[in-house]
């Protein structure tokens, strides 16, 4: 029998793709950021055929269920996603002889294989200490789909900062390949406004801008980020600061920081001053202006800082005739690191499986979770009839094992959402959800006819 071929078009825009049904695949997937796109087909003209069924597999092969039904001069599926995921294709047909074409769908080679991504990456950027005449930027890009090998996937931009500047007046800076962050000349002394794109396998697009500050010259009002350079070293002096040990940082996620102290040794005259000093880079030391209460038993600081980063924070009182500690000079080791996150783990619920057989009663759930700063036991999971709650807790203070199985109670109701939440060291919680309702009555209805009598006249 002849083979079928199955050709895949998004709908919108219209990029084509195909692949031979029954042959053997490269094995790479097609990734699409669209949830619903036709699957056209196309069949012998001998009429041979009386219909094309098309099967989905959401587990890589293991499972396949029936998705949708066509007659060959309808010369079209189409499939529509409740989620994003892997999604495997594979067409049987049946003829006039009612034979089918696989016979069956074990051990099937799938026609298509789909990657549904229709979320953008995730940006982040923030300035970096100027070094000499070269200004810098850092960057966190969080994607499952990202294609790192392809340098066209990623750009990094730069122009005058200001309103009123047309999109040409983008500049491209010199973006070192797999690297977090990058140096360059603007030859300019104005502030700068920056912007990296980045898009994924799938298409989307993520964006993130910040702010490079005037050089040659001192803030009125200096924030975190924005430190000066070390004057008494050369960049080539310059040691690369990888930060303090993951297990020395005290993780906030918010930019507004308190920081409670208490004083010592505090002499007749009383306190005059708190100095707050930070380090961005390990290296050079800046001055936060900070304005100290008339309150002598003040006991916290309040600070914002302009971006998520790493800070090193120390203090230092000054007496109320002027004597005080010496503030933190180069190489000097801040009191305290902290470290702002404020961005959510990233969570994808891939896949749902309610049991059959000797599973039946059992459901099945499958995501990922990513964080740089992930919580030990992050997983939360719980189940709700509506997508606004009340939610009720499946399990918590789970492993991020990326699979757990439900044995369901009896007084589960038929239909619910389920919902995955995963929790990151300074308390940011991500969460995915079922758009549609998982359905677990594995009932199966009988009838039984009773007595047959004249219905009368």
């Amino acid at each position: 029998m002849r083979k079928v071929a199955v050709l895949l078009m998004l709908l919108s825009p219209a990029w084509l793709f195909w692949s031979a049904w029954g042959q053997e695949l490269s094995g790479s997937p097609i990734f699409s950021r669209y949830r619903q796109f036709r699957i056209p087909f196309n069949v012998p003209a001998d009429g041979r055929y009386k219909q094309l069924q098309l099967y989905v597999s959401t587990d890589q092969g293991k499972t396949w269920q029936p998705s949708a039904t066509a007659p060959p001069e309808l010369k079209q599926f189409l499939f529509v996603a409740d989620r994003d995921g892997y999604f495997w294709f594979a067409v049987q047909t049946l003829d006039l002889d009612k034979r089918l074409n696989p016979p069956s769908l074990e051990g099937v080679t799938p026609s298509l294989k789909v990657v549904i991504d229709t979320l953008p990456p995730t940006v982040h950027l923030q300035p970096l200490q100027p070094r000499g005449h070269e200004v810098g930027v850092a960057w966190d890009v969080r994607d499952d789909n990202l294609d790192l090998a392809d340098r066209e996937s990623a750009k990094l931009e730069f122009r005058p900062a200001g309103k009123g500047l047309g999109e040409g007046s983008w500049v491209a800076a010199p973006m070192p390949h797999a690297a977090a962050q990058a140096y360059w000349n603007p030859q300019t002394t104005t502030p700068l406004e920056v912007r990296m794109r980045v898009k994924d396998r799938a298409g989307n697009v993520g964006e993130a801008t910040t702010t490079i500050p005037a050089r040659g010259f001192a803030n009125e009002n200096p924030a975190f980020g924005n430190a000066q350079p070390n004057l008494g070293q050369s960049p080539e002096q310059q040691p690369v600061f990888n930060g303090p040990a993951e297990h020395e940082r005290k993780l906030v996620n918010n930019k507004r920081v308190s920081l409670n102290y208490e004083l010592k040794e505090v002499g007749p005259s009383g306190v005059s001053a708190v100095e707050l000093w930070y380090t961005t880079d390990g290296r050079g030391w800046n001055k936060y202006p900070l304005r100290f209460g008339e309150d002598p038993t003040q006991k916290n600081i309040v600070f914002d800082v302009v971006g998520e980063g790493i800070y090193g924070i120390s203090l230092v009182a000054k007496s109320g005739v002027g004597l005080g500690e010496r503030p933190p000079q180069t190489g000097d080791r801040p009191q305290v690191w902290i470290e702002v996150d404020t961005t959510k783990p990233l969570v994808q619920l891939h896949n749902v499986m309610v049991g059959t057989g000797p599973d039946k009663g059992k459901l099945s759930m499958t995501w990922t979770a990513r964080d740089k700063n992930m919580h030990p036991q992050p997983i939360t999971l719980a189940y709700a009839e509506q997508l606004s709650g009340p939610w009720t807790t499946i399990a918590d203070k789970q492993p991020n094992s990326s699979r757990y199985v439900w044995q369901m109670p009896a007084e589960i109701p038929y239909q619910f959402h389920l919902k995955v939440e995963a929790l990151d060291r300074a308390g940011n919680i991500g969460e995915a959800a079922t758009e549609s309702l998982i359905k677990v009555d594995l009932s199966q209805p009988k009838v039984k006819i009773l007595n047959v009598e004249p219905a009368g006249k």
